[in-house]
Formats: C-alpha cells, sequence, structure tokens
C-alpha cells in the first residue's frame, strides 16, 4: 500500500537528527537564524549544508508553516499523496546583491531658520556613463543567475564576495555575464550552466594555473578585457585568495 505524504513527514522529522545531525526545532531556528528572505534561498542555504533538495524543500515548507510540520494532525492514510502545489511568487534577489539604501532625508528646518544645503554623499549621484547599462533590477539579476542552474549557489556566493569588497559599486548586466564597478568594471562574473568565469581587473599582477590571462570581450564588448580570469566550479575555490583578489582589483580601479 502506497505511503501518505503525512507518514512520510514523520518519518522523514524523525529521522532528522540521526540523519542530519540536528532534529526538527534545531534546523527550524538555523534557517531563522541565517535570516534568507526569500523561499529559494533557505533551500540553497540548507544544500550547502549537505541536504538533498527534497529534503531541503521540505524543511523550507515546514519552516514557512511556522516550523510546524504541515501534516500535523492529519490521521493516518487521509494526507494527500501529492503535495499541494504552491502558486508560484514573485521572487527578488538576496538582500546582498540589493543596490544601498539612500540616505536619509535631510531635518525639517523650523520657520525662519536660514536655507542651508545638506551635503551629498559621493555615491549619492554617479557621473553619467555613455555605455553602462541602465539601473539593474534585483529581479533581472536573478534571472541571471538562475541559467547557471547548478551552479547558481556558487555564483551567488561569488557575487557577495564581490559585493563585500565593494557594497556600493553599481551592477549591470552584460548578455550571460554582471558587470561590477564603474566606469569600467573591476569584475565581471560570467554566467553559464558549465561554469562561472569571474573576469578581474588585476594589472600586472603575475598569472599562474589558476589565475588566467584575461579573455577578449569577457562579456565586456569586442576587444575589451579585463587583464584576469579565474574558471570557477567548486565552491571550496572562494577561499581567502579569491577574497583578496577581489579585494586588489576593487582597489585598483577606485571601487
Amino acid at each position: 500500500m502506497a505511503i501518505d505524504f503525512g507518514e512520510k513527514e514523520r518519518e522523514f522529522i524523525e529521522g532528522l537528527k540521526e540523519n542530519t545531525g540536528r532534529d526538527l526545532a534545531e534546523w527550524m531556528q538555523a534557517i531563522t537564524n541565517a535570516q534568507l528572505p526569500h523561499r529559494n534561498d533557505i533551500i540553497d542555504w540548507l544544500r550547502h549544508k549537505g541536504l538533498m533538495f527534497s529534503k531541503a524543500s521540505w524543511l523550507e515548507r515546514i519552516h514557512h508553516n511556522g516550523g510546524r510540520p504541515i501534516y500535523a494532525g492529519v490521521p493516518s492514510g487521509t494526507a494527500p499523496r501529492r503535495p499541494v502545489r504552491r502558486r508560484n511568487e514573485p521572487r527578488l534577489a538576496p538582500s546582498t546583491l540589493l543596490p544601498p539604501a539612500p540616505p536619509p532625508a535631510a531635518p525639517t528646518e523650523p520657520p525662519g531658520a536660514p536655507l542651508r544645503t545638506a551635503p551629498v554623499p559621493l555615491q549619492a549621484t554617479p557621473a553619467p556613463v555613455p555605455a553602462a547599462a541602465p539601473a539593474t533590477a534585483p529581479a533581472d539579476i536573478d534571472t541571471l543567475l538562475a541559467k547557471a542552474k547548478a551552479y547558481r549557489p556558487l555564483a551567488q556566493l561569488i557575487l557577495a564576495k564581490v559585493r563585500q569588497a565593494a557594497p556600493t559599486a553599481p551592477l549591470s548586466l552584460r548578455e550571460s555575464a554582471l558587470a561590477i564597478g564603474q566606469p569600467m568594471p573591476f569584475a565581471l562574473l560570467g554566467i553559464s550552466p558549465k561554469e562561472v568565469r569571474l573576469h578581474l581587473a588585476l594589472g600586472d599582477h603575475p598569472f599562474d594555473e589558476t589565475l588566467k590571462k584575461g579573455q577578449a570581450g569577457g562579456g565586456l564588448g569586442k576587444g575589451e578585457a579585463l587583464s584576469h580570469m579565474l574558471v570557477l566550479n567548486d565552491a571550496r575555490q572562494v577561499d581567502a585568495r579569491l577574497t583578496e583578489l577581489i579585494a586588489q582589483a576593487a582597489s585598483r580601479t577606485g571601487n
């Protein structure tokens, strides 16, 4: 006789501690502490923790249900044999990909006070760049990252490291790549289902087996290239050395 989803859920929860090292309450607290804003981000994070997609998705659904099992209180044999399909919901990129918040408004002067002009932060009005793309919406960035398919979590991790090095640098889409920085990008993230390529402006930094010479085009345009390139296909490659190279490129270009 087929097992319904209520029984599957109970078996899944009972085996969590033994199979993952954490029980349901511990996983719910860990997800809450991670402060991930969207469902797919939670699933990606859980998969990084070693859970299969089906298990990660089930934990996310329970967390979205307030930490309560989906089929709690449903008598055995009466739960549906197929999970209830959720309506698709619009999804934005993680908060690490959002542009910086605007500066707070200047306080209102009392009547009769002399008119003063508040200082404007340097980043509030970027200088116009003729070749630059229009402001890139987080949803557009997320659509591009989705093209990496299985490498999407890796692409998100690399982009988060780039944004840590230059949190206010503008982002712009370039076909199948995302450029970071202005007036010329200091980094460019090339997206494909086979690998992720990170192009960096490192000047005369020496090349080696992993840090290759940048390719012409490189997602920028014909005849244009950032000086160096790394081909990435494993989260273990996002190490202290890569973080330092990203920081060097951002500093070198003034981002």
